[in-house]
C-alpha cells in the first residue's frame, strides 16, 4: 500500500509521452463517437438499475473539475490490500463508469438534432458576415475613388449655390426696402382718405418691418421718415378731432378714436378734445359778436379784431343786442350738441367693450382698457362744468 501511495509523490520533470499517461480521467475524458454511441444504445440495460449504479456514485465526483479522483481512490485503501476485493471494487467503478457513459451517450443523442440546427445557424452566420465584409469592402473602395473624383468643379457648384442662396435672401430684402420707400405715397393717400386707423397701422408695421432691416444704411433715413409721416398723421388727427366741436360725424369720431387708440394716446385725445371744445366756444362767440359789432360800425375796422372779447361786447347797442343773443345760442347750441353725441358715443362704445363677448375683457391690457375708459368718462362729466363756464361768461359780457 506504501509503496502504490508513493506513485503520487511528484518525481520531477517527465517526457511528454509520460505526461500524456499521468493525466487524470477528467483530463483524459473525450466525448464518444457516433459509433460507440450507437454500441452504448444498443446494449440492454435496464434503466432502473442504471440510475441505481449512477446514484451509488459518491458526491465528491460531482463537486469541481479540479478533484482528484485517483488520489481519492488511492487513499480510499485499506491498508492491507486483499485482491479478491480491489477486482471487486474495480469492477463496480467500471459499472459506475459504464452507467456514466451510458447516460452522456443518451443525452447526446437525445440533442442532436439541437446541434446540428444550431451549427447550421452558426454557419449561416459565418457566411452572412463574410458577405458583410465583402460589402464593406466594396463600398469603401467605392468611396474612395468617389473621394478622388470629387475635384475643384464639385466643390464649386456648391460654393455657387450657396451664393445663389445668399443673394435670393438680399433680394427679397431689397423688395421690402423698395415697398418700404414707397410707402409714402400709399400714406399720403390714405389720409386724403381720412383713413388715420389705416395710415398708423401701416406706418407702424412699416417700422416694424424696419427695424428688421436696420443692419443696412439707408434704413436709418427710412425711419427717420417715418417717424415725420408718423408726427404729421398725428397733426392731421388733432385736426380732424377739432372738427368734431362744430359738426359731430359718428363714423369721422370713430375713426379719430381708433387712431388714437393705436397710438396709444386715448387719455391725451380727451384732453386735446376739451382743449378744442373751449377754442371752439371762444372763437364762434367772438365770430359773432364781431360781426354784430362791424354792421352795427357799419365799416370793416380792422381795429375790432385786435379787441379783446371783454371789450368787444362793449361795442354792442341795444337794437342788436337780441339777435346777438339769439345767434349766439343758436352757436353754442351746436357745440353744445357736438358734446352731447361725444358722450353718447362713449357711452355706446363703454357698452360695446365690457359686453360678454368683447376679447378686451379677457386679454391681458384689459386694465389698462378700464382704466382709460374710466378716465374717459370723468373728463367728460367734468368737461361739462368747463365747457358751461365759458358760456355763462359770454351771455353776462353780452348782457
Amino acid at each position: 500500500m506504501q509503496k502504490i501511495k508513493s506513485f503520487m509523490i511528484p518525481q520531477g520533470p517527465k517526457s511528454p509521452q509520460e505526461n500524456v499517461h499521468d493525466l487524470s480521467p477528467i483530463e483524459n475524458f473525450r466525448i464518444p463517437s457516433k459509433e460507440e454511441l450507437r454500441e452504448l444504445r444498443e446494449q440492454p440495460t435496464d434503466p432502473q438499475a442504471e440510475q441505481e449504479i449512477i446514484n451509488s456514485i459518491d458526491e465528491v465526483y460531482f463537486s469541481n473539475d479540479s478533484f482528484d479522483m485517483v488520489k481519492y481512490e488511492l487513499e480510499k485503501l485499506p491498508s492491507v490490500l486483499s485482491l479478491q476485493e480491489l477486482e471487486q471494487y474495480r469492477d463496480r467503478l467500471k459499472q459506475q463508469q459504464a452507467a456514466v457513459s451510458k447516460k452522456v451517450a443518451d443525452l447526446i443523442l437525445e440533442k442532436q438534432p439541437s446541434y446540428v440546427k444550431e451549427l447550421d445557424r452558426v454557419t449561416s452566420l459565418q457566411t452572412s458576415l463574410q458577405l458583410a465584409a465583402v460589402i464593406c469592402t466594396n463600398g469603401r473602395r467605392h468611396l474612395n475613388i468617389a473621394k478622388e473624383g470629387f475635384t475643384q468643379a464639385s466643390l464649386g457648384l456648391l460654393a455657387n449655390q450657396r451664393k445663389r442662396q445668399l443673394l435670393i435672401g438680399l433680394l427679397k430684402s431689397l423688395r421690402t426696402i423698395k415697398t418700404l420707400q414707397r410707402t409714402d405715397v400709399r400714406l399720403s393717400e390714405m389720409l386724403e382718405e381720412e383713413d388715420y386707423p389705416g395710415a398708423i397701422q401701416l406706418c407702424l408695421e412699416c417700422q416694424k418691418a424696419a427695424s428688421t432691416f436696420k443692419h443696412y444704411s439707408c434704413i436709418s433715413e427710412l425711419n427717420s421718415k417715418l417717424q415725420d409721416t408718423l408726427e404729421q398723421i398725428e397733426e392731421q388727427l388733432d385736426v380732424a378731432l377739432s372738427k368734431i366741436c362744430k359738426n359731430f360725424d359718428v363714423s369721422h369720431y370713430t375713426k379719430v378714436q381708433q387712431a388714437y387708440r393705436l397710438l396709444g394716446k386715448t387719455q391725451t385725445a380727451m384732453d386735446q378734445l376739451h382743449m378744442h371744445f373751449t377754442q371752439a366756444i371762444h372763437n364762434t362767440v367772438f365770430q359773432v359778436v364781431l360781426g354784430y359789432v362791424e354792421l352795427c360800425a357799419g365799416n370793416t375796422d380792422t381795429r375790432f379784431q385786435k379787441l379783446q372779447y371783454k371789450d368787444l361786447c362793449m361795442h354792442i347797442t341795444s337794437d342788436s343786442y337780441i339777435p346777438c343773443l339769439a345767434d349766439l345760442c343758436k352757436a353754442l347750441w351746436e357745440v353744445m350738441l357736438s358734446y352731447y353725441r361725444t358722450m353718447e358715443w362713449h357711452e355706446k362704445y363703454d357698452r360695446d367693450e365690457t359686453s360678454p363677448g368683447s376679447d378686451c375683457s379677457s386679454t391681458v391690457g384689459s386694465e389698462e382698457s378700464n382704466f382709460d375708459r374710466s378716465y374717459v368718462k370723468k373728463k367728460l362729466e367734468h368737461g361739462l362744468t368747463r365747457i358751461w363756464q365759458p358760456c355763462r361768461f359770454v351771455w353776462k359780457k353780452v348782457r
